[in-house]
């Protein structure tokens, strides 16, 4: 049994339910003008440097640093050689959601100084980061994470339309029009920000396209495909669908992939370099938390 996914749902609804909490009780705080809130009750809690706000940049900051096992366990580094990649993808996308979301309750919406570089850095980082994410999902993995070879994917691509073929009994006809659906065809695929629109476009469409070859097979099988073997049949039709559209693309997702890590790194050396100067100017003025 797969527990990744309920782990990671878990995490989530957890992450926010805290946040969300945390920022229902200090929302009268945080909606004080900044001359008026050293005059309120909550300042002493929800200030940068107070008991609720020292403690969300601790774990806030905490978060970003674990960001880091991602590079380290694609790398094989020290004593990170186990689990999937991707289910580690999908932690390190979980703290780089959630580490922003904590540094923005503990900055108590006050920004300003050399810390706002880290700061708006770090949001570049994120924003980037879900760029990263849908360029990523274009190139196509093994269940593992690791990269499929383009013979494996030739292999793939006909082993589905085997499946199609044989076990369903799709014309070969059906599957050239499924291919034409899905935005397969002879033309050359475009490059840089118009192959991203053109991806966007696709991702959009391709399931109206999709649904109304459903209805064409469910027409011409509707006395020999049953409730379940339907759903299979549509489950082969969109993993093929989705396999030759990213095997369309390739060509041109893989450099923006690789200049997307050149334009992402950057934004996160300066939010670690700053943010380690703002821990040690912290702790050197005697800011402490609890402990």
């Amino acid at each position: 049994m797969n527990f990744h996914k309920p782990i990671l749902i878990s995490l989530y609804v957890s992450g926010f339910s805290f946040a969300v909490a945390i920022a229902a009780k200090g929302a009268e705080y945080y909606f004080l003008p900044l001359q008026e809130r050293p005059h309120s009750t909550l300042h002493v809690m929800f200030k940068p440097g107070g008991v609720w706000g020292h403690g969300l940049g601790i774990l806030g900051s905490a978060m970003m640093l674990l960001l880091l096992l991602y590079s380290i366990r694609k790398r094989k580094r020290f004593w990170l050689r186990f689990g999937k990649i991707r289910n580690w993808l999908n932690i390190h996308i979980f703290f780089g959601i959630m580490g922003p979301v904590f540094i923005t309750l503990h900055t108590a919406f006050k920004f300003g100084g050399i810390v706002s570089v880290s700061y708006f850095s770090m949001l570049a980082v994120m924003l980037s980061g879900f760029v990263g994410r849908y360029l990523y999902v274009q190139i196509p993995r093994k269940l593992s994470g690791d990269k499929l070879s383009i013979k494996e994917m030739e292999e793939e691509n006909e082993r589905l339309s085997q499946i199609l073929v044989e076990k369903y009994r799709i014309a070969p006809q059906s599957i050239a029009l499924l291919q034409a659906l899905t935005g397969d065809n002879k033309s050359k695929a475009p490059r840089g920000l118009s192959a991203i629109f053109a991806i966007l476009i696709n991702d959009f469409t391709r399931p109206f396209k999709t649904r109304s070859f459903k209805k064409q097979l469910l027409k011409q099988n509707e006395n020999i495909l049953g409730g379940r073997q339907l759903e299979r049949l549509i489950n082969v039709i969109n993993k093929k669908a989705a396999l030759m559209r990213k095997m369309k693309f390739l060509s041109s997702i893989q450099p923006m992939f690789h200049y997307w890590h050149i334009i992402h790194k950057p934004f996160a050396y300066v939010m670690f370099i700053i943010m380690f100067l703002h821990i040690a100017v912290a702790i050197l003025f005697g800011f402490r938390w609890i402990l």
